[in-house]
Parts: structure tokens; C-alpha cells; sequence
């Protein structure tokens, strides 16, 4: 039940967030916040990680909905099997993280993106790209290091 709450919250979170950065910030105005560390600045994603594939946003929708649905479908086999709670986990931060920006490419045609940090100012994200990064590192560590 726990790998499911986290889903609903990181989707329900981000989805606020995105709602909110639509209704109050203006496209591409950035504001800086914790000491210049992190920009906030309103972004809209067509393609998919770093606009690639752009120009072609209604293969990525499709895409990235496959990719959901594979990964959705992992998810639901592994939930009710016992143990493999750190791959539940990843899988759970991958997913709540990639509902939300499947729901976006659907719902508004493009990702809603917001932040960035200091150190990568050209590159914009959203807390479910967080999410889904920190969710596939920590899949991809289990699946080199996993013992037979």
C-alpha cells in the first residue's frame, strides 16, 4: 500500500505544482530562489527529455504512453509479491513521475517543466523528472548489483 501512496503523491504533487506555475507564471520569466541555486521559470516540453524529438510530439505521446503502460504493467505483477522493496520503490518514484508527465503530454499537449538548478541552468525539469531519474538510478544500481 506504501509503493502506491508514494505513486499518488508524486502525481498529485506535481500535478498542483504545474497547475500552479500555468495560472501565476509568465513563459519564461525566471525567478531565482534559495540564494540563486534553483530558477524557477514556467517551461512548456513538446518533445520528450530535453526536447528531443520535439517536432514530432505526437509519437512521443505515444511513446512515452507504451512506456507507461510496460511499466505499469511491472509494477502491478511485483506490488503484491513479497520482498523487493527497494525495486518496488524505484519503480514507484518512476511511475508516480511519469503519470504526471504522460497526463500532461495528454491533457495540455506538452510537459509542464519549472525548475532548474544553478549548475544546470540551461536544462529546465519538473519534480517528476526528479522522480523518474532518481527511480531508474536506483532500478538500474539493483539490476547490476542484484545477486542470483
Amino acid at each position: 500500500m506504501v509503493f502506491i501512496i508514494i505513486v499518488m503523491a508524486i502525481f498529485y504533487t506535481d500535478v498542483k505544482i504545474k497547475e500552479y506555475i500555468e495560472d501565476k507564471k509568465e513563459m519564461h520569466k525566471k525567478e531565482e530562489i534559495l540564494n540563486g541555486n534553483i530558477t524557477i521559470e514556467r517551461y512548456h516540453n513538446k518533445g520528450a527529455m530535453l526536447n528531443f524529438m520535439q517536432n514530432d510530439a505526437g509519437f512521443v505521446k505515444c511513446l512515452s504512453a507504451a512506456l507507461l503502460g510496460i511499466i505499469l504493467l511491472v509494477f502491478t505483477v511485483l506490488l503484491p509479491k513479497k520482498g523487493n522493496n527497494l525495486l518496488k520503490l524505484g519503480l514507484s518514484l518512476v511511475l508516480g513521475g511519469a503519470l504526471s508527465n504522460v497526463y500532461d503530454r495528454f491533457k495540455r499537449g506538452y510537459v509542464v517543466d519549472y525548475f532548474s538548478f544553478k549548475f544546470l541552468k540551461k536544462i529546465v525539469f519538473n519534480i517528476s523528472d526528479i522522480f523518474i531519474f532518481i527511480g531508474s538510478f536506483l532500478v538500474a544500481v539493483l539490476a547490476i548489483f542484484k545477486k542470483d
